[in-house]
C-alpha cells in the first residue's frame, strides 16, 4: 500500500483522468461538513467528525469508492438502487457523474449518527 502524506498528494498521484472526480468528492465533503477533519487513513483520503470516522474515498481500478461506513448505506439503501454497494462501500463507475446529492445525504446521515453516538 502506498503511503500518502495528505489528500493533496493522494489526488495528485492518482491517474490524471480521475483527479477531477477525486477533487469533486473532497469539495463536497468539506462544503457539506465544514468541521470535518481531513487526513489519510487506510491509504486513502479520510475525514473524521467529532473524533469519529465520517467518510473515506478512493480511486479504485474500475470505480470511485465511497466509504461512509455501513449505517448510512443501510439507511439510504432505497436511494442507492442502481449503484453497486457492499456493507460499507458505494461504487461509482468512472464514466458516471459524481453523485453529489447521494454523497451529501450519506455525509449528513453519518454526521447524524456520530452526534447520536456521542449523546
Amino acid at each position: 500500500m502506498k503511503t500518502y502524506k495528505n489528500v493533496d498528494q493522494y489526488i495528485k498521484s492518482a491517474d490524471a483522468k480521475y483527479q477531477d472526480k477525486l477533487a469533486q468528492v473532497r469539495e463536497i465533503v468539506t462544503k457539506t461538513i465544514p468541521k470535518a477533519e481531513e487526513g489519510i487513513s487506510y491509504g486513502m483520503p479520510a475525514f473524521s467528525f467529532l473524533g469519529k470516522p465520517l467518510f473515506y474515498f478512493a480511486a479504485m481500478k474500475g470505480h470511485l469508492g465511497l466509504y461512509p461506513t455501513s449505517g448510512p448505506i443501510e439507511m439510504l439503501k432505497k436511494e442507492l438502487v442502481g449503484f453497486s454497494t457492499s456493507k460499507g462501500c458505494v461504487r461509482v463507475l468512472w464514466g458516471d457523474t459524481v453523485p453529489k446529492g447521494i454523497i451529501v445525504k450519506l455525509l449528513k446521515e453519518r454526521a447524524r449518527e456520530i452526534k447520536e453516538e456521542l449523546k
